[in-house]
């Protein structure tokens, strides 16, 4: 499932939410169950990433299901690769509601004790943000990784 090289325009609505988790990240914060998270360095935009996203957010609107797992058993490092992402640490973070509000997918995550924890993890450096609305719901998807490769 190779995607293309070709690059798009990130929404407003999608540059907000990265803009958002990098205010968050640049803050630190109290992660449920994890404690105290320190203050971790902005993300860099990458539009592989955000391609990444793309691919996972597409496949929760069209199907309705909040879940990390993609077409035919894919795998966030899988979507990644398959977009020209060549990173040792890689994951993603994902949100289904409805309408258009990418601080609700914040403050989701922000209570969510397992995304709290990977959306301030320092070691992510690079980002892609997917915002998808559909009958079904809005997706929101955040791939993050370490420095590239």
């Amino acid at each position: 499932m190779a995607a293309s090289a070709t690059a798009f325009a990130q929404t407003s609505a999608e540059s907000q939410l990265l803009a958002r988790l990098n205010q968050v990240r640049a803050q630190g914060v109290t992660c449920p169950g994890s404690g105290r998270r320190p203050a971790a360095g902005a993300l860099a935009f990458s539009n592989t990433h955000a391609q990444a996203a793309r691919i996972q957010a597409n496949y929760m609107t069209s199907s309705g299901r909040i879940t990390h797992t993609g077409a035919n058993g894919t795998t966030p490092r899988i979507r990644a690769a398959s977009t020209g992402v060549n990173a040792v640490s890689v994951t993603e973070i994902i949100f289904m509601g409805t309408g258009l509000n990418p601080e609700a997918a914040i403050q989701w995550w922000l209570h969510s004790p397992v995304h709290c924890f990977w959306m301030n993890e320092a070691r992510y450096t690079h980002a892609g943000a997917s915002i998808v609305q559909g009958s079904r719901g809005t997706s929101y998807v955040v791939v993050l990784s370490s420095q590239p490769r």
